[in-house]
């Protein structure tokens, strides 16, 4: 077959900063255009909460329209929107999730070019069946099934053109607007650690490291790990064998029983939970729906190694001496360790010093909260609400508080937290408070209080 691809085109695949930009304004004109058309229905008395609501869908809806043409970085800010933490309305989460599995995908013409740059060849040259229409698309690629000669199934994930070439400049345009709304912090550290992991997210070549790492970490037993085609992947082309499942959506359609929810929901507790105790301290950080596969044999699938963090020892000593002060309710170890990693800062105004260490306190009791028994429930509504609510005071503070290193920690545990309360599960605490000591008897010789798990 040759090489050439006579039906190959380019896409609109905006890359530089100014037609990104003009995407971004064109985007806040029509939002502000629905709204302005709401403030003029409602002089009218035709406001109500269902005009509001359909003003919110309405303006979900365009939003989402522009991050799917702009993927990339863009798209990543969608599907952090679309975790539910209480930060949006309602009818935004409903649209916005649909960043985590429907976007518009590349062509056939342009995925075979895409493969032919980064591989050489033809996908239909490389592998013994390759299905040209994507199985799902997302901020940075689309997956595609195949199948190697050896018969192995895989999965090919390709990635948009240009990708790489938007981080900059969508993060110049969210850095204006977050200084817009945010005080004081580190902000430029915040987006370097943005920038990195973006970076090595759209290096392919640095997610097989990735894979192969949790793979010969975590993979078998209970966890289910692809596995990387060291051959058939490049930066931009990742080949991996696949993992079968359901996402969770899919799964609580089938309306599982009791016992099905307890065992899924205590291998994720587990999975986070042995990461963090791992010497190794690195962390699967992008902790959403998608990225994880409830499969018929009982296992969890775990997919999508792009986003990766592993945290420097001292900071993740401190979070577990945190951890420790937090459940020993020890008020000046607290106080030492939330200016140790830079929550609360000399600088900070006294009454922000108290907004800060005021919510602080509530937020920490809360989820120190499953720890203090042997068991816990993750159905209970008033946790659930309590949990919400805490989400929703941490979007109205406008402190920019804390080390850049809790971007992706807090990514991983409010994503976990947020799946385990769709899941509803009861979990077993008993083996994750275990390894939280054996990591602190490794740092300083103390683990937690017995009497403050009683």
């Amino acid at each position: 077959m040759s090489e050439r691809d006579p039906d190959s085109s380019n896409e609109d695949f905006p890359a530089t900063k100014l037609e990104r930009g003009r995407i971004f304004a064109k985007t806040g004109l029509q939002v502000g255009k629905n709204y302005a058309q709401y403030l003029a229905d409602r002089v009218r008395g035709k406001g109500g909460e269902e005009r509001k609501r359909n003003l919110n869908t309405q303006n979900a809806k365009d939003l989402f329209k522009e991050f799917a043409r702009l993927r990339g970085t863009a798209l990543k800010l969608a599907q952090s929107m679309s975790l539910d933490t209480g930060m949006l309305p309602d009818e935004f989460m409903e649209v916005m999730a649909e960043a985590q599995y429907r976007v518009p995908p590349m062509n056939r013409a342009l995925v075979r070019k895409q493969i032919r740059d980064a591989l050489g060849r033809f996908p239909e040259l490389l592998f013994d069946e390759f299905e040209g229409e994507a199985m799902a698309a997302a901020s940075i690629g689309q997956v595609h099934r195949a199948r190697l000669e050896d018969g192995r199934p895989v999965a090919v994930k390709v990635q948009y053109p240009n990708v790489r070439d938007t981080i900059e400049s969508d993060l110049s345009l969210a850095r204006t607007l977050f200084r817009r709304i945010v005080k004081g912090g580190p902000i430029d550290d915040y987006f370097e650690e943005v920038r990195a992991r973006l970076r090595e997210e759209t290096d392919y070549l640095n997610e097989a490291d990735n894979i192969a790492y949790f793979a010969d970490q975590y993979g078998g037993g209970d966890l289910v790990t692809p596995e990387p085609v060291r051959e058939q992947t490049a930066e931009t082309v990742l080949t991996m064998t696949f993992v079968e499942g359901q996402h969770l959506d899919a799964f609580l359609d089938t309306d599982p029983d009791q016992a099905a929810r307890d065992h899924f929901g205590q291998l994720l507790w587990d999975f986070l939970h042995r990461q963090v105790a791992h010497n190794h301290r690195t962390l699967h950080a992008d902790t959403h729906p998608g990225n994880f596969l409830f499969r018929e044999d009982g296992r969890l699938g775990i997919i999508d190694f792009g986003c990766v963090k592993t945290l420097p020892q001292a900071f993740r000593d401190d979070m577990l001496r945190l951890f420790r002060a937090r459940m020993e309710d020890d008020k000046d170890e607290i106080d030492r360790l939330l200016r140790r990693l830079d929550i609360l800062q000399e600088d900070m105004p006294e009454t922000t010093q108290a907004e800060v260490r005021d919510f602080f306190d509530r937020y920490g009791s809360l989820i120190v909260e499953p720890y203090r028994q042997s068991s816990f429930d993750f159905g209970d509504p008033d946790f659930r609400d309590r949990l919400q609510e805490s989400f929703k005071e941490a979007s109205t503070l406008r402190q920019a508080a804390g080390s850049p290193h809790f971007i992706f920690l807090n990514k991983a545990l409010v994503g976990l937290l947020n799946l385990l309360v769709q899941l509803r599960p009861r979990i077993d605490t008993t083996d994750s408070i275990e390894r939280l000591n054996t990591a602190l008897e490794d740092i300083d010789g103390r683990p937690v209080s017995p009497r403050s798990t009683s």
